[in-house]
């Protein structure tokens, strides 16, 4: 008897849990929600499908293994329609498992190649090294997301901010390193993202067809003295990223851009001198 009654909780609970995962796929489709939109809490999502907190919590738990949505514990947090892409703000200065962590997914590294290396003039000017000649770390690492190839980085290091590093652990986020072992933190972090075409060898290590668009992001972070102490070219398949950024106001033009956008402004100046009107010069 109690082998019968355990069996039919079992189908109910199944089928509840079927049922509620539909009616929430549903809902997310009817209701056009864009990756990122809020659905709800989980009492009022409970109170609208009228069915109990924890059959809901079931549904919630194979929806967000599947990336579909994103539970965020706390003041304003909620249920979020989500996808299998990794979200990364442009705004803010975290490292790579730091940001896929909170949105649930788990990331990987695997060290392709790692050395010392002489600084090129390039290297030189970027990092600002002064002794010559100088050495860098050279280190190539594969990211992925859930075993899944995400982004290919190559890093250019400082040496002599660093020593023994390639004796540390380079699977794990080099920032908790950095901090951890060096007490060097980002505190200002330029970055350049461009669209482009993946190569021959960049298609072969992130498992995607040549010419894949890829984001690449060219990386210099600075300590808070205004060191730079990271050289980084980051190449992520575009389509298992998404990049977002939060602003308000906005960005005041130069007093001279300003008046050549007025009548009557000023003409820009053509002496070939001048930085602003000579792209050689820059």
């Amino acid at each position: 008897m109690h082998d019968g009654q355990g069996r039919a909780d079992s189908v109910r609970r199944r089928y509840a849990r079927s049922e509620t995962i539909r009616r929430l796929r549903a809902m997310i489709s009817s209701g056009e929600y864009e990756v990122g939109e809020r659905l709800g809490s989980e009492r009022a999502l409970a109170t609208q499908l009228d069915i109990s907190r924890a059959d809901l919590r079931l549904a919630l738990a194979s929806l967000e293994a599947s990336h579909e949505i994103r539970r965020i514990i706390g003041r304003g947090g909620g249920i979020l329609v989500s996808d299998s892409r990794l979200e990364r703000n442009i705004n803010t200065v975290e490292s790579l498992p730091i940001i896929a962590r909170r949105q649930g997914l788990l990331v990987s590294s695997q060290v392709l190649s790692a050395s010392i290396a002489t600084a090129s003039r390039s290297d030189m000017r970027r990092l600002e090294l002064k002794e010559t000649p100088a050495s860098i770390y050279d280190i190539v690492r594969l990211r992925f997301i859930d075993e899944t190839p995400l982004s290919l980085e190559i890093s250019h290091l400082p040496a002599q901010t660093f020593p023994m590093l390639l004796t540390r652990d380079l699977t794990e986020s080099f920032y908790t390193i950095f901090e951890r072992d060096y007490d060097v933190r980002p505190h200002i972090v330029d970055e350049t993202v461009e669209p482009m075409l993946c190569n021959a060898e960049e298609s072969r290590l992130l498992q995607v067809p040549e010419c894949t668009p890829v984001v690449r992001i060219r990386r210099i972070a600075r300590d808070v003295d205004g060191r730079p102490f990271e050289r980084a070219t980051d190449v992520y398949v575009a389509s298992r990223v998404r990049f977002t950024m939060h602003h308000s106001g906005y960005v005041r033009l130069s007093a001279t851009a300003r008046e050549q956008k007025e009548p009557g402004g000023p003409e820009q100046s053509e002496k070939p001198g001048n930085p602003e009107t000579n792209p050689r010069e820059h």
